[in-house]
This record gives structure tokens, sequence and C-alpha cells, in this order.
């Protein structure tokens, strides 16, 4: 009877420490694993904005130059209106 107490000790003590250590191991590697994909997904969403940062930026400077556009526009349109104006009372008294 102690010698199969004995065998068994021999046999579970190692068998249960092994298994101990492979399950602290394995929760390591889960871990880092998670940390990982966590990396990579932080990455990833680094990229997008960086994307979208850039296509916002480009989108102010075009819009700031289609104000000027307008801007210019509009000022060429009132001189023309002023010319008109000048042209109508010029045709006015000479008719």
């Amino acid at each position: 009877m102690k010698e199969i107490i004995q065998n068994l000790a021999l046999i579970l003590i190692p068998s249960l420490s092994t298994w101990l250590l492979t399950k602290r191991k394995n929760k390591a590697e889960i871990r880092t694993a998670e940390i990982k994909a966590e990396v990579t997904a932080a990455e990833f969403y680094r990229g997008l904005l960086d994307d979208a940062m850039k296509r916002l930026n480009v989108a102010i400077t075009t819009i700031g130059i289609q104000d000027q556009k307008i801007n210019s526009l509009n000022s060429h349109v009132e001189y023309l209106k002023g010319e008109l104006k000048k042209h109508k009372q010029h045709n006015e008294k000479t008719a």
C-alpha cells in the first residue's frame, strides 16, 4: 500500500507542478498575444487618423482657395456692375 501511495505521489506531484507552471505560462502567452493585438489595432487606427488628418488639411486648403476665388469673382462682379451702370448712364445721355 505504501508503494502504491509513493508511486501515485511520484506521478501526481510532478504532473500537478507541470500543470500549474504550464497554466501560468499559458496565461502569460495569452496576455502577450492580447497586447500585440491591441498594438496592431492601435497602429491601424493611428494610420486611419493620420490619413483623415491629411485629407482634412487638403480640404481646408481647398476651401481657403475657393473662398479667395469667390471673393475675387465677387469683386469682379461688383466692378462689372459699376461699369454697366456707367455704360447705361452714358447711353441715356447720348440717346
